[in-house]
């Protein structure tokens, strides 16, 4: 992978600028810069494994899929494009060395690999659920992606997507065990996300375990029930939720905060969330998004010109710089045991799940059937999953909400091209006319939940 061979390349300079130097001026003192670290212990790479996740969930790859499932709208510049699913394979590029790269795959092994051998079966389980978090997340996007080779060769082969989702389950297992072994200390306070508390991660990993079931659902019907299996050890309240680590600090301010701090006009809140929200009478409507110019409330369609008079920016709250940005949750994992529950004919739990988080939203009960039932749960995720890039594969999966494809397109994308800059080195990864337009697991949803034919996928 091009950004493996750049990190191999740094990692030999050193060694070849030594080979070829006399060594009469040598020295701890004379040839050691302590302002230079060539190495970083495990809990600084975990700080900096942690930092690239926040941006990686909640950054282009999150803006992009609001749009793609219209809780918000692109209005201007190359925002107004890719809403209407106008994009390159350069676009995302950031986004796929990011996974591999520095931050990413690279220093989670290491960090797996300094754990081990200070016997920390914790910190590893730690990282091990980081890395299936960082993996499953680009296998849902891209679909068949480098993972069994990824570190091994320049040009590695693309792993199918369901061995991928596979071996995440496989792996997600293996940080169980080591998070409940009781062996090593952790991260401690390093730790941004639960303070090293094992449990907590535990809980989480069994929600992504869940998570990743439900990907593979379509194509294999008794993951249904995996899910529910998995997601009833899941997140088990709304203190265990996995969510990022923000300050009013600059440097450390909530991605979606900088983003409308700097480019304010290209993303706006989007017309179908809105109109949803105030149809319901849902009080998310003013956690989510603030007034706009003329003090209300508004929705742009996808690809509207920017208009600050009538379309909403992001709430105080969703817009403060120290807003935690929710990633992993007690609501989705409730809303995976009310679907997984539906599918295996448990309609009494699916329906208790989904009142459970409607009550915590200050919203009455339901008590819907059939596909009406679908319907509820899955649109109440959709709007639980605001600013979350789930939010995509629950849509591909279901065709809930079932949404119209934005400026008379026939249907909206179901995967994220290959960056550019994998393509550009590696072989193995087929130029855009000849990629999948959806991925292997995840067929065309003919019909919504209630039977209507889905208007967005072909």
């Amino acid at each position: 992978m091009r950004t493996l061979s750049r990190v191999a390349l740094a990692a030999m300079l050193p060694a070849l600028l030594v080979a070829g130097c006399d060594d009469w001026l040598t020295g701890p003192k004379l040839t050691t810069d302590p302002n230079r670290p060539v190495e970083a212990d495990r809990n600084q790479l975990f700080t900096g494994v942690q930092a690239q996740l926040f941006i990686q969930q909640t950054g282009e790859m999150a803006r992009l899929t609001s749009m793609w499932t219209q809780q918000m709208a692109g209005t201007d510049r190359q925002y107004a494009s890719q809403a209407l699913y106008s994009y390159t394979e350069d676009d995302f590029s950031t986004y796929w060395d990011d996974v591999y790269g520095g931050g990413g795959l690279i220093d989670l092994r290491l960090i797996q690999s300094l754990s081990d051998t200070a016997g920390d079966r914790v910190y590893s389980g730690i990282a091990k659920v980081l890395e299936a978090y960082i993996i499953g997340t680009a296998a849902s996007i891209f679909g068949d992606i480098p993972y069994s080779q990824a570190l091994e060769s320049d040009t590695p082969e693309l792993d199918e997507q369901l061995d991928v989702y596979a071996a995440m389950q496989t792996l997600l297992d293996d940080a169980i065990a080591d998070l409940t072994s009781g062996e090593g200390s952790g991260p401690g306070a390093v730790d941004l996300i639960y303070g090293g508390d094992a449990a907590a991660w535990t809980e989480a990993a069994w929600t992504l375990k869940a998570r990743y079931y439900l990907h593979t659902a379509e194509v294999d019907a008794s993951a249904y029930g995996q899910a529910l299996s998995a997601a009833q050890n899941g997140i088990s309240s709304p203190a265990n939720d996995f969510e990022t680590f923000q300050t009013d600090v600059t440097l450390e301010s909530n991605i979606w905060y900088q983003f409308f701090r700097d480019r304010d006009s290209y993303i706006r809140a989007g017309k179908t969330l809105v109109d949803t929200l105030v149809a319901r009478g849902d009080p998310r409507l003013t956690e989510y998004f603030g007034p706009a110019g003329n003090g209300s409330i508004g929705g742009a369609a996808q690809g509207a010109a920017y208009d600050p008079v009538t379309q909403s920016p992001l709430s105080a709250t969703r817009g403060a710089p120290g807003f935690d940005q929710p990633l992993i949750t007690w609501e989705e994992n409730q809303l995976i045991i009310a679907e997984a529950a539906y599918h295996t004919g448990a309609p009494g739990v699916a329906q208790g799940a989904l009142n459970a988080v409607r009550t915590a939203n200050s919203l009455g009960s339901i008590s819907p059937s059939g596909g009406a039932l679908l319907h509820a749960i899955m649109i109440e995720k959709w709007i639980v999953m605001f600013q979350n890039i789930e939010a995509y594969s629950d849509y591909r999966r279901t065709c809930a909400p079932n949404l119209a494809p934005a400026g008379g397109a026939t249907s909206i994308p179901g995967r994220v091209l290959y960056a550019f800059t994998e393509r550009n080195t590696n072989p193995n990864v087929p130029p855009p006319s000849e990629q999948p337009a959806r991925n292997d697991n995840d067929p065309v949803t003919p019909t919504s939940p209630t039977g209507q034919a889905c208007l967005g996928q072909s």
